[in-house]
C-alpha cells in the first residue's frame, strides 16, 4: 500500500510539473500574439514616395552613400537596396534599412503597395518651388497613399519632405505646404464622397474639415512636415524621421 502511495505521489507530481510546463508554454504563446499584433511584423523598409522631379532619387542616393549626382538623376524604375544610411557608416546606431524609391509616374505610384507590409516609415518628396502648379496632383498621390494606410493593420508615419528649400524664398516653407495639402485633400474627400466611392472617402473625422490632427486622432497615420534640401545634403531631419521608425539592434 506504502509503495502504491508512494507512486501515486510521484505520477501526480509529474502530471504538475506537465500541467505548469503546459500553461507556462501557452502564457509564453500568448504574449508573443499580442507583441505581434501589438508591433506587426517585422521590417525596415523606408519608401520614398512623390511626383516626378521632386527629387526622390537624389535623396535615395545622399541617404544611401551620400552622392547627389549634380541633383539630376531621373528613375522610371523601383530601386531598392538594404543599406546603413550614409551618416550612419561607422556608428552602428540603427540597423541597415531597406530603401525603396518608387518613381513618381503615375503608371509606377501604385508599386507602393507592396512593399507596405514591411514598411516603417514613409518619405514623401514634395519639390516646394513648385508646389502651387503640383499641389492637385501631390493631394491626390498622398490621398491614395493614406487611403491605402487606412484600410492596412500596420499605419507607418509620414514625412512629406518639402525639398530644393536651397532656393530660399522660391521655395513655400513646410507649414504652408502642409495647409494646403490639407485643403486640397479636404476637397478631394468631398468630391469623391459626392461621388458615391463610400468608405474610400472616409479619412480624419467624418464630419469635420480634413487635417493632419484629426488623420492621427481617427486612423492613427501620424503626418509631419520638414523643409530639406538634397542638393545641399540637409536632411538632418530625414534621417532623424528614419531613426525614429526604425528600431535599434
Amino acid at each position: 500500500m506504502e509503495q502504491f502511495l508512494d507512486g501515486l505521489g510521484v505520477h501526480l507530481g509529474e502530471a504538475r510539473i506537465s500541467t505548469l510546463a503546459f500553461f507556462l508554454v501557452l502564457i509564453l504563446l500568448l504574449l508573443g500574439l499580442i507583441q505581434y499584433l501589438i508591433t506587426g511584423p517585422k521590417g525596415t523598409t523606408i519608401l520614398l514616395l512623390g511626383p516626378m522631379g521632386a527629387g526622390k532619387t537624389t535623396i535615395y542616393l545622399q541617404l544611401r552613400d551620400g552622392t547627389k549626382h549634380n541633383g539630376t538623376v531621373t528613375s522610371m524604375q523601383v530601386t531598392s537596396e538594404s543599406c546603413q544610411l550614409a551618416s550612419e557608416k561607422g556608428g552602428r546606431k540603427i540597423r541597415p534599412v531597406t530603401l525603396v524609391d518608387i518613381p513618381g509616374h503615375p503608371r509606377m505610384r501604385h508599386r507602393f503597395e507592396a512593399h507596405t507590409p514591411a514598411t516603417r516609415g514613409i518619405i514623401f518628396v514634395i519639390d516646394s518651388a513648385e508646389f502651387l502648379s503640383q499641389k492637385t496632383d501631390i493631394a491626390e498621390q498622398l490621398y491614395e497613399v493614406i487611403t491605402n494606410l487606412a484600410a492596412a493593420r500596420r499605419k507607418p508615419p509620414i514625412l512629406l519632405a518639402c525639398n530644393k528649400s536651397d532656393l530660399g524664398a522660391k521655395a513655400h516653407t513646410s507649414d504652408f505646404i502642409r495647409k494646403r495639402i490639407e485643403k486640397e485633400v479636404e476637397q478631394l474627400r468631398t468630391t469623391r464622397r459626392s461621388l458615391g466611392e463610400g468608405q474610400q472617402g472616409v479619412i480624419g473625422i467624418e464630419g469635420e474639415v480634413f487635417s493632419m490632427a484629426a488623420l492621427e486622432k481617427a486612423q492613427g497615420i501620424k503626418v509631419t512636415a520638414e523643409s530639406v534640401s538634397a542638393l545641399d545634403a540637409d536632411l538632418d531631419d530625414v534621417t532623424g524621421f528614419i531613426r525614429r521608425c526604425v528600431p535599434r539592434r
